[in-house]
């Protein structure tokens, strides 16, 4: 099996389960948010160490708070329904992340005025729309931007957004569960203009599946430490372990993927008469969508079971309706239907890349 999934999740890193590990024996049981003994004690101090290192992957300053949540989807949850002022207009790009869309009928029943907001033809924000929500939004509109998309890639003009946010007072929520693997993203301050909140995931970082978290700028933090329950002090530790490896290896990280992703386009497209490239050439490192003219891109991949590939977010893969980024993007539904998303990783070699455009190409030639 080729794995070109890692924009779903990656694999668990062996240096992550060796973090992990010794917080599964029986002399860790402590619970982190009991301070009556030592076990209790001893977890709670290692799950703080442990967000400071999560902290340190988007650059937070110091009184930066994080919240571990049991997935990045429910760090969004936390971030537009515990941290949103009540009332607050609301601004959302069209490209979002499932979990954060699906959330907006019942904010706007809890008396949320929303906005979408329109993206170009390559997924990145309109600026003159964001200006002009911002100025029609009233005071303190609360804005959420991903910092990169899922499945096109497309990176946001993070530094526009945040010079367009300031005169309004806007909150500006985050998704940037995709970016920090790759590049660096700061969470903004008193005397730094960025995200006021941003979301992250264990799981795309070669940590382990079932935590992520929301870390939050000074004042934005939800008055319990622990929204879910007990912290899951194991899972915990694998994604500050996990998060450390980030900032270790990301140059090499990108430049890794840069070079695999425009290996793997050119190969489709020698392979593949007619294929188009959905989203930016200089996009999110390791992430490539196209369009096989003709195909149904679901049907397309039972005829290849030796390859881990999606046809888009793996949160939306069974509703059986096109890509809402694909569509936002002005691509018709049957163009959406014939798309694939690759991701690559920091396993994934120059041979796998070759053998599945061979794959494609030699199953097409059968149609």
């Amino acid at each position: 099996m080729i794995y070109l999934d890692h924009l779903a999740s990656t694999p668990l890193d062996p240096a992550v389960l060796a973090a992990m590990l010794p917080w599964f024996q029986p002399d860790r049981a402590g619970n982190a948010q009991t301070v009556h003994h030592n076990p209790g004690r001893q977890a709670a101090r290692a799950v703080a160490q442990a967000g400071r290192a999560v902290a340190a992957l988007v650059d937070a300053p110091a009184d930066a708070t994080v919240t571990f949540t049991p997935s990045a989807s429910e760090a969004n949850r936390l971030a537009l329904q515990g941290l949103v002022p009540a009332g607050a207009p609301l601004l959302v790009s069209a490209v979002e992340h499932d979990s954060v869309l699906r959330q907006l009928d019942g904010l706007r029943a809890a008396g949320h005025a929303v906005t979408l907001l329109p993206v170009d033809g390559q997924g990145v924000i309109r600026l003159d729309a964001l200006e002009a929500a911002l100025s029609r939004a009233g005071p303190r509109p609360v804005l959420s931007l991903m910092a990169a998309n899922n499945e096109v890639g497309s990176l946001q003009p993070l530094a526009a957004v945040a010079d367009l946010c300031r005169p309004h007072g806007a909150l500006w929520h985050c998704d940037g569960v995709q970016r920090v693997a790759t590049g660096p993203l700061a969470l903004g301050g008193k005397d730094r203009p960025g995200p006021d909140m941003i979301t992250l995931s264990a799981h795309k970082l070669y940590g382990p599946q079932g935590v992520g978290a929301l870390v939050a700028r000074a004042g934005l933090a939800p008055a319990a430490p622990w929204s879910w329950g007990t912290p899951p002090t194991a899972l915990i530790m694998g994604f500050a372990e996990a998060a450390r490896l980030v900032l270790r290896r990301r140059g090499a990280d990108c430049d890794h993927l840069v070079a695999l992703t425009a290996r793997l386009w050119a190969g489709l497209s020698a392979a593949v008469p007619g294929v188009t490239r959905n989203g930016p050439a200089d996009g999110l490192p390791g992430c490539l969508n196209v369009t096989l003219p003709g195909v149904d891109a679901a049907d397309l991949l039972l005829d290849l079971p030796d390859l881990a590939l999606s046809t888009g977010s793996a949160c939306r893969s069974a509703t059986g309706q096109p890509s809402h980024v694909l569509t936002a993007m002005g691509l018709d539904a049957a163009a959406a239907f014939g798309s694939l998303r690759f991701g690559l990783g920091r396993g994934t070699t120059e041979a796998a890349v070759d053998l599945a455009v061979a794959r494609i190409a030699a199953v097409l030639r059968t149609r």
